[in-house]
């Protein structure tokens, strides 16, 4: 089996890299930057950014996969508030053009296609956990983009036939995630620990979130491979932790010695007060299910930046 991973060289990207490999694919790992390609493994490298369309057609052609991961994107809604039109360009227009150049080589690959848990919006607690049928109401232009990427899927596959599946992923952190609440608070910990900061700042600690460990969000989109296609799921955990817990554990995880106060900075201009979902469709129809602990994941992470810091 031959797999394209677009955004190979993101977060999720290389932890899907790593465990595509180990169940024997022939991956192509395409990156943004040739320099990107110097710490990976892979058996193939190519540059590709999706905006651009000559790059994604030669990403295609050479690659020709029988599956695609396209995990590419502007991911983070603070930089979308900033840069919506970048963060459309990657997300929305960069989906098309996949799908575009598919069409053009004539291919029929599986494509699993890295939508959001931030197309669902506002949630209340009475409305969780949230099913794939809930009313998409994005608060921020990055979810808006990964609306018109979900939608892009499911037109391609009505219309040309594009075997494309929609995961809707929520919260996934683990070692090596950059610029995520559980990420950044370990990092932060490590540094108060090594010497380097007084204390851990924060945002919001009232959220709360659906969290999945990186290891386990790679298997979840391997088991799209075997979802329908057209159709979407959810990629979750069903459990959901507030941020205040979290922060709270990392500092146990310390000694307890480490003190925390609030950044007026690093508040959002709006917040989702709960993100949780409902994997149950993904679980019936592919039987996979998550394994890993919150806080094996809490503890990995903090070691992993204790190595770094």
């Amino acid at each position: 089996m031959r797999a394209l991973v677009t955004g190979s060289e993101g977060f999720i990207g290389r932890h899907m890299i790593e465990f595509l490999r180990k169940e024997g694919y022939e991956v192509w790992a395409s990156v943004e930057e040739e320099e990107y390609a110097r710490d990976m493994e892979s058996d193939h490298f190519v540059k590709c950014d999706v905006r651009v369309m000559e790059e994604v057609n030669d990403a295609v052609g050479k690659s020709a996969p029988d599956v695609v991961y396209h995990l590419a994107a502007q991911s983070y809604p603070t930089v979308s508030w900033e840069q919506p039109q970048l963060t459309l360009e990657t997300n929305t227009v960069g989906t098309a053009n996949l799908f575009e150049s598919i069409l053009k080589h004539n291919l029929d690959p599986v494509v699993v296609v890295a939508c959001s848990s931030a197309e669902y919006g506002f949630v209340t607690e009475d409305e969780v956990p949230v099913k794939e049928t809930h009313r998409l109401e994005p608060l921020h232009p990055y979810g808006v983009s990964k609306v018109g990427q979900d939608l892009l899927t499911y037109q391609y596959f009505k219309n040309n036939g594009v075997k494309g599946v929609r995961a809707r992923i929520f919260n996934t952190t683990g070692p090596g995630k950059v610029k995520d609440v559980v990420s950044d608070f370990a990092k932060r910990v490590a540094e108060c620990e090594a010497g380097k900061r007084k204390t851990v700042t924060h945002g919001n600690l009232e959220a709360k979130r659906d969290i999945t460990d990186v290891r386990d969000q790679v298997r979840a989109l391997h088991a799209c491979e075997k979802a329908d296609y057209g159709d979407v799921y959810n990629l979750c955990s069903m459990k959901v932790h507030k941020i205040q817990d979290l922060l709270d554990q990392l500092v146990e995880m310390s000694g307890g010695e480490v003190s925390t106060e609030q950044d007026p900075a690093l508040m959002r201009p709006t917040d989702e007060p709960i993100i949780m979902g409902d994997n149950s469709k993904l679980v019936k129809r592919t039987g996979y299910n998550p394994k890993i602990r919150i806080d094996q994941t809490l503890e990995d992470t903090l070691e992993h930046w204790r190595a770094r810091v």
